[in-house]
């Protein structure tokens, strides 16, 4: 006694698949196609964290430039020779690395930004190539 074990399952969803003589392509649900497109959208408002580094930097520039001013203020204070030039270059290197990191924070910003976009651009291209099915 032979019994077939196979099981038949019939879907009310037509899908188009090309041949392969065409060409050679995956299917993919609409929900998921703009669930991608919504999470780039989402990406694209990310920044990167340099904002923290160029934060402390400038507070690093304002402290300095406060301890600075406090000399000027009591000129016969007891401090080393070494505090004057110290502070002064602590000043000078924490702002411009700070705007240093404020270029690069707005130069990726900007590139992923267009990376993104480019990535949305071919997504819309794409679809623009199949047909409009009611939803």
């Amino acid at each position: 006694m032979s019994q077939d074990k196979s099981v038949t399952w019939k879907r009310e969803e037509q899908i188009t698949v090309p041949t392969y003589s065409q060409e050679r392509r995956i299917a993919i649900r609409y929900l998921d196609w703009d669930r991608c497109k919504r999470r780039l959208s989402k990406a694209r408002n990310e920044k990167p964290r340099l904002d923290l580094v160029f934060s402390f930097l400038f507070g690093i520039t304002a402290t300095s430039g406060f301890s600075i001013a406090t000399f000027y203020a009591e000129p016969h204070a007891n401090l080393p020779n070494w505090a004057y030039p110290f502070f002064y270059l602590l000043l000078v290197f924490s702002l411009g690395t700070g705007f240093v990191f404020v270029y690069l924070d707005r130069k990726l910003n900007t590139n992923r930004e267009s990376e993104i976009d480019d990535i949305i651009n071919e997504m819309e291209s794409i679809e623009k190539t199949f047909p409009e099915v009611a939803l």
